[in-house]
């Protein structure tokens, strides 16, 4: 009987758990580049000058286009570096199969460099 009392009060502590600690769906993440005051867009959107910061999705469909423009440099059109996020992969493969979606996101630190026009 105090097994059953053991077991069952694990199951209901891992149940807990698994409701109360999501997935780590975005990454606060930092653009920068080796010129100041280059406008950042994310998917047509401007989201602010160099340095910059913005919150964006982990889930592993999604590959945000990166334009960086300053007048007198080229537009830069590129992607985001990813990485694998630990703690979704861990979660997703232990507690929570569905955060295995959010395992894969961008780098928390983007550093370009803008090169001028001719």
């Amino acid at each position: 009987m105090k097994t059953k009392k053991i077991v069952s009060g694990i199951i209901i502590t891992l149940m807990i758990i698994s409701l109360f600690s999501s997935c780590v769906t975005s990454t606060r993440v930092n653009i920068n580049t080796d010129v100041d005051g280059a406008t950042v867009y994310i998917d047509g959107q401007e989201v602010g000058t160099t340095p910059t910061q913005v919150s964006l999705s982990n889930a592993i469909w999604e590959n945000p286009d990166v334009v960086i423009k300053k007048e007198g440099y080229k537009d830069l059109h590129t992607d985001l570096k990813k990485e694998v996020k630990g703690v979704n992969l861990v979660c997703g493969i232990l507690i929570w199969y569905p955060s295995l979606l959010w395992c894969y996101g961008p780098k928390s630190n983007q550093n370009y460099i803008l090169i001028l026009e001719n």
